[in-house]
């Protein structure tokens, strides 16, 4: 499954809407239904006429995006479709320059239950989290495994796109947040993906590149 935008994933505290609002308050959503990888925090908000540009927050990740007018507000959590990104967007608003912004059409105001089992449903069979990936390294050394996750930074060099992916499940500190996987498939930064490829332990490529965990020759998993 290609997910979309942002897929920045931690269980984060704050305000929430009611199960009856979460109803009635937003678009439909998208065919292929939402794209969160967990639950998404609004954290700024600007209103404009038919559309809200939105600061958004899962875990250690961080993003605008705009939305069509759905009267959500800080404290909120929203689900959101696939949407199509944007750089160094001007917010005369807040007198701001963002160097990313995701356009997004579908999107919905729900209570932090509701956005809890939105980005359980989504997950691809079978797949499994980053720091899942870390913690289980030495069984899965070798194996062939999904993994989820939102593109940080891609990369190109010797013939393959180099993905960096992230769900927010590890940390900085524990080293278990960020896993990079060698593709033909290129993502864009800020996209939800998952992948499917051979897991390699302690991957040493030489030149420098050194990797505790690398997925190697990775296809995508629709």
């Amino acid at each position: 499954m290609r997910f979309a935008v942002l897929a920045i994933a931690l269980v984060l505290t704050g305000c929430s809407r009611s199960n009856q609002d979460d109803v009635v308050r937003g678009t439909d959503p998208p065919a292929r239904g939402w794209s969160n990888n967990a639950p998404t925090l609004v954290t700024k908000v600007v209103d404009r006429s038919s559309a809200q540009l939105l600061e958004v927050k899962q875990g250690e990740l961080q993003t605008w995006v705009r939305i069509p007018a759905i009267g959500a507000k800080v404290g909120d959590y929203v689900l959101l479709g696939q949407g199509t990104a944007e750089r160094d967007v001007d917010i005369p608003e807040l007198g701001l320059k963002v160097p990313e912004l995701v356009d997004i059409a579908h999107a919905r105001a729900v209570d932090l239950e509701t956005a809890r089992r939105a980005a359980a449903s989504s997950l691809p069979e079978g797949a499994i989290s980053v720091a899942t990936v870390f913690t289980e390294l030495d069984q899965r050394d070798g194996q062939e495994i999904v993994v989820y996750g939102t593109v940080t930074r891609v990369a190109g060099a010797v013939g393959w796109h180099w993905v960096h992916l992230s769900d927010a499940s590890g940390s900085a500190a524990t080293r278990d947040y960020d896993l990079t996987v060698q593709t033909k498939e290129g993502a864009v930064k800020g996209v939800r993906v998952a992948y499917k490829g051979r897991l390699r332990k302690d991957a040493d490529l030489g030149f420098g590149y050194h990797y505790d965990a690398l997925l190697e020759e990775a296809t995508f998993v629709e």
